[in-house]
Protein backbone atom coordinates (compact mmCIF):
# COMPACT_ATOMS: atom_id res chain seq x y z
CA UNK A 1 0.00 0.00 0.00
CA UNK A 2 1.13 3.00 -1.60
CA UNK A 3 0.88 6.45 0.24
CA UNK A 4 1.86 9.93 -1.62
CA UNK A 5 1.43 13.46 -0.25
CA UNK A 6 0.85 16.58 -2.24
CA UNK A 7 2.83 20.01 -1.70
CA UNK A 8 -0.06 22.28 -1.40
CA UNK A 9 2.33 25.26 -2.63
CA UNK A 10 3.08 25.51 -6.20
CA UNK A 11 6.20 24.54 -8.31
CA UNK A 12 8.16 27.17 -10.20
CA UNK A 13 10.84 26.97 -12.29
CA UNK A 14 13.38 29.97 -12.61
CA UNK A 15 16.47 31.05 -14.46
CA UNK A 16 19.76 32.48 -12.77
CA UNK A 17 22.58 33.04 -14.30
CA UNK A 18 21.88 30.90 -17.08
CA UNK A 19 21.10 27.50 -14.26
CA UNK A 20 17.78 26.29 -13.88
CA UNK A 21 16.17 25.75 -10.01
CA UNK A 22 12.98 24.55 -9.04
CA UNK A 23 11.65 27.04 -6.28
CA UNK A 24 7.97 25.95 -4.43
CA UNK A 25 5.86 29.13 -3.39
CA UNK A 26 2.49 29.80 -2.28
CA UNK A 27 1.02 33.62 -1.04
CA UNK A 28 -0.70 33.49 2.27
CA UNK A 29 -2.97 36.62 2.82
CA UNK A 30 -0.25 39.48 2.25
CA UNK A 31 2.65 36.93 2.60
CA UNK A 32 4.36 34.69 -0.45
CA UNK A 33 6.13 32.08 1.65
CA UNK A 34 8.96 30.04 -1.39
CA UNK A 35 11.16 26.97 -0.70
CA UNK A 36 14.46 27.14 -3.13
CA UNK A 37 18.01 25.19 -2.19
CA UNK A 38 16.42 23.92 1.19
CA UNK A 39 15.53 26.90 3.07
CA UNK A 40 12.57 28.76 3.43
CA UNK A 41 11.88 32.52 2.59
CA UNK A 42 8.77 34.93 3.58
CA UNK A 43 8.04 38.43 1.95
CA UNK A 44 6.02 40.75 2.54
CA UNK A 45 5.53 43.57 0.47
CA UNK A 46 5.66 47.32 1.69
CA UNK A 47 2.80 49.22 1.89
CA UNK A 48 3.33 52.95 1.25
CA UNK A 49 2.16 55.31 4.03
CA UNK A 50 0.47 58.54 3.48
CA UNK A 51 0.95 60.59 6.44
CA UNK A 52 1.08 60.65 9.54
CA UNK A 53 3.91 60.53 12.24
CA UNK A 54 4.50 56.66 12.82
CA UNK A 55 4.42 55.53 9.19
CA UNK A 56 6.80 53.15 10.25
CA UNK A 57 7.08 49.54 7.92
CA UNK A 58 5.59 46.25 8.98
CA UNK A 59 6.36 44.37 12.34
CA UNK A 60 6.38 40.44 11.86
CA UNK A 61 5.22 39.85 15.34
CA UNK A 62 3.40 36.31 14.07
CA UNK A 63 5.37 33.45 13.91
CA UNK A 64 3.65 31.17 11.11
CA UNK A 65 4.58 28.14 9.70
CA UNK A 66 6.48 28.25 6.15
CA UNK A 67 4.40 25.12 5.29
CA UNK A 68 2.59 22.13 6.04
CA UNK A 69 4.49 20.36 8.65
CA UNK A 70 4.18 18.59 12.39
CA UNK A 71 5.80 20.93 15.42
CA UNK A 72 8.40 18.56 16.95
CA UNK A 73 9.50 21.29 19.78
CA UNK A 74 8.31 24.57 21.27
CA UNK A 75 11.25 26.30 22.98
CA UNK A 76 9.15 29.58 24.78
CA UNK A 77 5.81 29.90 26.97
CA UNK A 78 3.51 32.30 27.15
CA UNK A 79 4.68 35.26 29.36
CA UNK A 80 8.25 34.76 28.30
CA UNK A 81 10.33 37.52 26.60
CA UNK A 82 12.24 36.91 24.00
CA UNK A 83 15.05 38.56 21.24
CA UNK A 84 14.77 39.00 18.17
CA UNK A 85 16.97 36.05 16.14
CA UNK A 86 15.79 33.42 19.27
CA UNK A 87 14.76 29.98 18.28
CA UNK A 88 11.20 29.75 19.35
CA UNK A 89 10.25 26.30 17.69
CA UNK A 90 11.04 23.24 15.42
CA UNK A 91 9.34 21.91 13.33
CA UNK A 92 9.33 19.15 10.55
CA UNK A 93 8.51 19.45 7.03
CA UNK A 94 9.37 17.78 3.35
CA UNK A 95 11.68 15.41 5.65
CA UNK A 96 13.93 18.50 6.80
CA UNK A 97 13.02 20.16 10.43
CA UNK A 98 13.13 23.81 10.35
CA UNK A 99 13.90 25.92 13.31
CA UNK A 100 11.78 29.61 13.80
CA UNK A 101 12.74 32.74 15.29
CA UNK A 102 11.31 35.50 16.79
CA UNK A 103 11.78 38.64 13.84
CA UNK A 104 11.24 41.04 17.16
CA UNK A 105 11.69 41.77 20.97
CA UNK A 106 9.30 41.37 23.13
CA UNK A 107 6.76 38.91 25.69
CA UNK A 108 5.23 35.47 24.18
CA UNK A 109 1.47 36.52 24.02
CA UNK A 110 -0.16 33.55 22.44
CA UNK A 111 1.55 29.86 22.04
CA UNK A 112 -1.11 27.44 19.16
CA UNK A 113 0.80 25.14 18.88
CA UNK A 114 2.07 22.00 20.66
CA UNK A 115 4.68 19.41 19.91
CA UNK A 116 2.90 16.63 17.70
CA UNK A 117 0.56 19.09 15.78
CA UNK A 118 0.35 19.08 12.60
CA UNK A 119 -0.13 22.63 11.16
CA UNK A 120 -0.85 24.70 7.83
CA UNK A 121 1.04 26.99 5.53
CA UNK A 122 0.87 30.34 7.23
CA UNK A 123 -0.69 29.54 10.17
CA UNK A 124 -0.16 31.47 13.39
CA UNK A 125 2.34 29.19 16.06
CA UNK A 126 3.82 32.06 18.55
CA UNK A 127 2.67 35.74 18.69
CA UNK A 128 5.31 38.44 20.33
CA UNK A 129 3.57 41.47 21.69
CA UNK A 130 5.09 44.44 22.36
CA UNK A 131 7.56 45.39 24.70
CA UNK A 132 6.16 48.01 27.13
Amino acid sequence: MGLSVEPTMKRYEIEIEGETHKVFAEKVGGTLWYHFKGETYSFVPQTKSRGGAGGGGLVHRSVQAPMPGKIIKVMVKQGEQVLSGQAVLVMEAMKMEYTLEAQVDGPVERVSCQPGDQVSLGQELVYVGEVE
